[in-house]
C-alpha cells in the first residue's frame, strides 16, 4: 500500500496511491490523516489497502497524482530521532516543520559547507519499551526516504558531532513494508538509493548496509517506549564532491528492480533564506 499527505491544513490531507504513481484516491471516506491512520493502524490499515486495491482496479473515484502537490508525510510527527555515524548512535530531532518534497531548502548561508544526507526513514506505530528488535521491526508501520540538509562547518566546530540541520524533508510516498517485496529484509531495504546533485550522474548508495531499523528502534525503546508517529531516519553513505551552492538541485529517488521508483522523488532547490 502507498500513501502521501497533499498539502492541506496543518496536517495534510491523506490519499491512497496507484503502486505507478499515477493516480490517487482520497483516503477521507476512511481516515483523513495518517497520523490519524497511525492511532488506530489495526483498524484503520485493512481499510485503506481495500481502498488501495479498488484504486487499482478502478472502482473508486480517482484524480491524477502529482509529487509536487505532496506535504511531507507527518508535517507533525510526534518524534524524530536521526541515526548518526557508523554505529547509528540516536539524536532528537525537530519533529515539526518537515518539508514537502518538492518545496526548496532555504539556508542563510552557502559558506557554512552545506551538504545533502540522503537515506531512509519509518514510520512507527506505538513501541513499547524494552522491545526486542524482532517486535520493535513489527512495528514499523511506513518506510519513506528521507534527507537532511545540514552544515558541515558547524559540525567540525563541534569536534565532528551532529552539524546544524538546516531542513529535512521526506519522500512524496509512504509505503508499507509488504509493498517493497522481497527487497525489505529484517529492516533494510536491497536496493540502492540514487543520488544526483544537478545534471551529475545519479550516485547510488546501498542501503542494505545501514544499520536495520528494528536495531535502532530497540535501542531508541532501551527505557521508554515510542508513540505512533514517531519518525527514524538514518543516511545511507553517499560521496558528496563539494558544498551545496544556492542554485543547486538535488534529487533523491530509489527504483525497484522493475526500474519503477517506489517512494517518488525528492527533488529540492537550495535557495537562500528570506
Amino acid at each position: 500500500m502507498k500513501l502521501a499527505s497533499l498539502m492541506h491544513g496543518r496536517d495534510g490531507r491523506l490519499v491512497v496511491v496507484s503502486r505507478d504513481l499515477t493516480r490517487a484516491t482520497d483516503a477521507f471516506p476512511v481516515v483523513p490523516t495518517l497520523q490519524a491512520a497511525l492511532d488506530d493502524w489495526d483498524r484503520q490499515a485493512p481499510r485503506l489497502e481495500d481502498l488501495a486495491v479498488s484504486l487499482e482496479h478502478g472502482s473508486v473515484p480517482s484524480f491524477r497524482f502529482h509529487e509536487h502537490d505532496c506535504a511531507a508525510p507527518l508535517p507533525r510527527a510526534f518524534g524524530r530521532l536521526v541515526a548518526t555515524g557508523q554505529a547509528g548512535d540516536l539524536a532528537p530531532a525537530r519533529s515539526a516543520g518537515a518539508l514537502g518534497p518538492r518545496q526548496p531548502v532555504r539556508a542563510l548561508d552557502e559558506a557554512a559547507g552545506l551538504a545533502a544526507e540522503a537515506g531512509l526513514a519509518v514510520i512507527v506505530g506505538d513501541v513499547p519499551a524494552a522491545a526486542s528488535p524482532a517486535q520493535a521491526s513489527a512495528r514499523v508501520r511506513v518506510v519513506m526516504l528521507g534527507c537532511r540538509v545540514i552544515e558541515t562547518k558547524e559540525s567540525e566546530r563541534a569536534g565532528g558531532a551532529l552539524g546544524r540541520e538546516v531542513a529535512c524533508s521526506f519522500s512524496p510516498v509512504v509505503v508499507t513494508p509488504d509493498e517493497i517485496g522481497p527487497s525489505w529484509r529484517q529492516g533494510r531495504i536491497d536496493l540502492p538509493l540514487l543520488f544526483r546533485v544537478n545534471q551529475q550522474p545519479p550516485r547510488p548508495g546501498q542501503a542494505t548496509g545501514a544499520v536495520a531499523a528494528g536495531d535502532l528502534l530497540a535501542r531508541a525503546v532501551e527505557r521508554h517506549d515510542l508513540q505512533a508517529g514517531t519518525i527514524l531516519a538514518w543516511s545511507v553513505p553517499m560521496p558528496q564532491e563539494q558544498p551545496l551552492r544556492f542554485g543547486d538541485i538535488v534529487r533523491i529517488e530509489m527504483k525497484d528492480a522493475a526500474g519503477h521508483s517506489l517512494f517518488g522523488a525528492i527533488e529540492q532547490e537550495i535557495l537562500p533564506a528570506g
